[in-house]
């Protein structure tokens, strides 16, 4: 029997850029460490659920969204070093499994919202960035609970601007 499991995810966090907020202001400050982060599963239902990893989480579940949610830290992490002034970032996360369980396939696919500056033309934006979004997409993959993934394990990571990356 070669029957597959499928699992995907969704997430969409919000991140405030100092550069463009008043830095003086402590809700400022405070948005800035805590973006808000949402993260839900489809399920077998077919509906979207939002995840509040508890002691009543699926095991399995609870490994996928810590490989979720790394790719994500990673993402902010070197979005943050290459000085990407993130506003919002959607994610798609799907993961296919052979029927006993081992991970076969990992697909994330991320679109980024920009706050940027209101003289930066989107053509300036898509080719301006496009190094900074290939070096991000590799270092994603080297999250520590990707690299534990076993070599077979075909990994796909994908970012993209959105179309309405200028924020004004």
């Amino acid at each position: 029997m070669n029957n597959k499991r499928q699992f995907q995810f969704r997430l969409k966090s919000t991140h405030h850029c100092n550069s463009t907020k008043n830095p003086s202001t402590s809700e400022s400050s405070n948005e800035a460490k805590n973006p808000a982060l949402l993260v839900e599963f489809l399920s077998d239902s077919g509906e979207w659920q939002a995840q509040q990893p508890s002691l009543s989480t699926p095991g399995f579940r609870l490994y996928l969204l810590s490989l979720l949610l790394c790719q994500h830290f990673y993402l902010v992490a070197n979005a943050e070093e290459r000085m990407l002034p993130l506003r919002q970032v959607h994610g798609s996360f799907k993961v296919t499994t052979s029927n006993d369980w081992i991970i076969d396939t990992v697909a994330g696919e991320f679109e980024l919202e920009l706050e940027l500056d209101l003289n930066i033309t989107e053509t300036a934006i898509s080719s301006g960035y496009s190094n900074e979004l290939k070096y991000i997409e590799e270092r994603m993959k080297l999250c520590p609970v990707s690299k534990n993934l076993a070599p077979t394990v075909l990994k796909t990571i994908k970012l993209k601007l959105s179309p309405a990356a200028v924020q004004h």
